[in-house]
């Protein structure tokens, strides 16, 4: 994939997701462990780690902000679909 929107321009955050092959090892048996939760993290960190050491200062500043909105999204997502139970 070459953008983060699909046809319609909605964001493609869910075929990211899928595209991943950690993501696809975690749910391969059905069920998240905290394990499995600890890996990713530390893969996140390892990351994150790894860009703040190549990135400039606006760089850096830019990615927090998208992780940022990113979390609000996922957090608010979660809170509509719990209202809706």
């Amino acid at each position: 994939m070459n953008t983060f929107f699909d046809e319609d321009n909605n964001l493609n955050i869910e075929d990211l997701v899928y595209e991943q092959p950690s993501f696809l090892k975690i749910i391969e048996d059905g069920v998240v462990t905290e394990d499995e939760l600890a890996e990713q993290s530390d893969r996140v960190i390892s990351r994150l780690k790894s860009f703040e050491s190549k990135a400039n200062a606006e760089q850096i500043e830019e990615v927090r902000n998208l992780l940022a909105e990113i979390s609000v999204l996922v957090a608010a997502r979660s809170i509509f679909e719990r209202q809706g139970e």
